[in-house]
């Protein structure tokens, strides 16, 4: 049995990295693999194989690992529950977010003392999984780059691995953010259009699919969007989510900076309009169906060239003509497969450019009577790429580890997990508290309690 650990809640509403190991689980149970899948609380689905619901002790976990043949883990799951590292059993560790060099702009708004101390922490958890993994996956091949460089810096490229495939491919491979095998069903009545008050049913509904996140940029979009406005009336500008429901939400920024930036070119309630929650992932079929163009801008930054934009793969699915920042693996697939538009970062006039050509497409189709509004002209370039990146082809190389699992070359059985486990930074707090009031005094003491109850907090 593999036990697949979600390191937040699954339910309804989802953030990215639960719909991940929700949409894993599916497809191994859908291959004939023995899955449980574990989630903090409870697992608020009902679904076709096992559940586990833990709380921040880790009993419920403990004793779900205990029969399973192997674990997969994601971001800070293996430092919050040490015990697993412990194990003589294969763990396999999910690298599709690179959550070091995401908190590097996560924390820009801590003291100089909280994001040093902060880093530090992520980079040991981080160390931590490198060192005890099994098998690794990520998203994409620049991605797999990094982290063979990552791998070889913690000394765990070495000739036993080598030995075992020169390609290393049996020690990390991909496993891509995938999409839905079956098409979108379109909900029976409108989500959107007609629903809410400022959508009409004639309106051009540009899609903003996800969170509202501090390395993204929609503020270049709005500003983009203005321009727009001041030459038609029927853009909409819709973000689905602003209050992700995720059991940990570092604090965010960019989401009030966009309220702001809208309310001061006068389009916010008007133009530009954001749900003042987060949609039901089973429910977001309807919006995407509903949109005429996705939108997806973000800031230059390191993260950029290591992200996987995982909504993208909802328009994939559904094929919705996307308008995206350069910079990133998906950038790149839009581009080369002609799925939208493609401009460089900060660049307003070029977002408005591109929304314009895209705008003349639906304009277009609608004076033809094209039911599609557009779409039809982007379909054959979505049909050639969805087949490609269903989850059920995204996860083979990880069902095929889980059809037999094994320990790496270079890892005894057993030996040393113990120890580094308990010496897991984020177990060591009271141990820390003096060093740290020596170091950078009181305050600083005070800031590390808060992350440390905040973390505390996370499985409840």
């Amino acid at each position: 049995m593999t036990l697949i650990i979600a390191g937040d809640r699954i339910a309804r509403r989802m953030a990215g990295p639960s719909i991940r190991a929700l949409e894993i689980a599916r497809a191994l149970h859908a291959r004939g693999l023995s899955v449980t899948l574990a989630a903090p609380g409870e697992v608020a689905l009902d679904l076709p194989f096992p559940t586990v619901g833990y709380d921040v002790r880790g009993e419920a976990l403990r004793a779900a690992a205990a029969g399973a043949t192997s674990i997969f883990i994601q971001g800070l799951t293996l430092a919050q529950y040490p015990f697993l590292a412990s194990l003589d059993v294969p763990i396999v560790v999910d690298l599709y977010d690179p959550f070091v060099l995401e908190n590097l702009h996560a924390r820009v708004h801590d003291t100089p003392s909280g994001r040093r101390r902060g880093h530090e922490t992520d980079l040991a958890a981080l160390v931590d999984q490198l060192k005890r993994g099994d098998f690794f996956v990520c998203a994409s091949e620049i991605q797999r780059d990094y982290w063979l460089g990552c791998l070889t810096a913690v000394g765990r490229i070495n000739p036993a691995v080598y030995d075992g495939g020169a390609d290393l491919r049996h020690l990390i491979d991909l496993l891509p953010f995938g999409l839905p095998d079956a098409p979108p069903a379109a909900p029976t009545t409108p989500v959107l259009r007609g629903v809410h008050p400022r959508v009409g049913p004639d309106d051009r509904v540009l899609l903003w699919g996800g969170g509202i996140w501090d390395w993204f940029d929609p503020l270049t979009l709005i500003r983009a969007v203005a321009d727009i406005a001041r030459e038609r009336d029927d853009v909409r500008l819709y973000f689905m989510g602003t209050r992700t429901p995720s059991l940990y939400s570092p604090k965010q920024t960019m989401a009030d900076k966009a309220v702001a930036l809208a309310r001061d070119v006068g389009l916010l309630d008007r133009v530009v309009l954001l749900n003042d929650g987060w949609v039901d992932y089973d429910g977001r079929a309807g919006y995407l169906l509903e949109a005429d163009i996705a939108v997806s801008t973000h800031l230059p930054h390191v993260e950029t060239r290591y992200a996987y934009r995982t909504r993208l793969l909802d328009c994939i699915w559904t094929g919705l003509p996307m308008l995206v920042t350069d910079g990133d693996v998906l950038a790149e697939v839009v581009r080369r497969e002609g799925l939208g538009e493609v401009v460089a970062p900060n660049d307003v006039a070029a977002a408005a450019d591109a929304l314009r050509r895209m705008l003349a497409v639906i304009d277009a189709a609608e004076a033809r009577g094209d039911a599609t509004r557009g779409r039809a002209a982007y379909g054959a370039a979505f049909d050639r790429v969805r087949a490609s990146m269903t989850w059920s082809a995204a996860t083979t190389s990880l069902a095929r580890f889980a059809a037999a699992p094994v320990r790496a070359a270079d890892r005894p059985t057993g030996e040393g997990d113990a120890a580094r486990a308990a010496a897991t930074p984020m177990r060591g707090l009271p141990r820390r508290a003096v060093e740290i009031v020596r170091e950078a005094g009181v305050l600083a003491l005070v800031e590390e309690g808060v992350r440390w109850v905040r973390w505390r907090r996370r499985g409840r």
